[in-house]
């Protein structure tokens, strides 16, 4: 048989229930902690992740630079501002400009200069038998009977047999004042002040002639202006005249 309740027993309320949540001054739960290291490891990895990668993408383009400076010259360095662009330009010392041919001046003819033979006393003949005939020299060579381009000296006649005479050719010049012993420097003197220009020498025996040849043709093949002595030995019937030449090169 049950009893009855016993009235004069008090029964005490239930508690209300704990709010959820952290209670202040009392530590986390052991499984909150373990999460909570566990993602403080994983950013450290990834941060040592990323900086292991960064050294290495560094490292290849240093090894690539490296490489490109091995294949590719170094630039030379630029000109210094304080240098002067003229100086640049300058030939150097021992550059010296060199003239085309057919140009310049010849150098001028003193005591000091100084010839050296070329040939001595060559015989050459001329003739001019026949009516305003001529007959061109050469005395570089020398040779007659040559064209009429580039002569030195020309024989010509008239139409009445009784007068030869010499001229010179174009850039040629002369001197009737010479002397059978002549020296260059002599002729050189007598050109300067008794010059024949484009006159006429009646052809005699015993007559002298001083001339330097054209200096532009020399220039232009190459060769050495010619002082000459000439001559006129023999003036023979029929209009022959022969020549005696000595000649010596003067320098450039």
């Amino acid at each position: 048989m049950v009893s009855a309740p016993n009235p004069n027993v008090v029964i005490p309320p239930p508690r209300p229930p704990l709010p959820a949540g952290p209670v202040s001054g009392k530590r986390l739960p052991y499984g909150v902690a373990a999460l909570a290291v566990a993602g403080l490891a994983l950013l450290l990895a990834l941060g040592s992740a990323v900086f292991a990668w960064r050294a290495i993408d560094q490292a290849k383009d240093a090894k690539q630079v490296a490489l490109a400076g091995r294949a590719e010259p170094v630039a030379p360095a630029a000109a210094s501002p304080s240098s002067s662009p003229s100086s640049a330009a300058e030939p150097l010392p021992s550059e010296e400009p060199v003239e085309p041919a057919g140009t310049g001046e010849p150098a001028p003819l003193d005591e000091r200069t100084v010839y050296t033979p070329k040939y001595e006393k060559q015989s050459l003949t001329l003739k001019a038998r026949e009516c305003n005939h001529s007959m061109y020299a050469d005395l570089d060579e020398p040779r007659a009977n040559v064209a009429s381009t580039g002569y030195d000296l020309v024989l010509s006649g008239d139409c009445s047999g009784n007068l030869l005479y010499l001229r010179l050719g174009d850039g040629v010049e002369g001197s009737e004042s010479g002397s059978a012993g002549s020296t260059p420097q002599d002729c050189a003197e007598q050109i300067r002040t008794a010059p024949l220009g484009e006159a006429k020498v009646p052809v005699r025996k015993g007559v002298v002639l001083c001339l330097t040849t054209s200096f532009v043709a020399a220039n232009e093949r190459g060769d050495d202006q010619r002082m000459v002595l000439v001559e006129i030995t023999g003036v023979a019937d029929g209009g022959a005249v022969t020549l005696k030449a000595t000649a010596w090169n003067i320098p450039r």
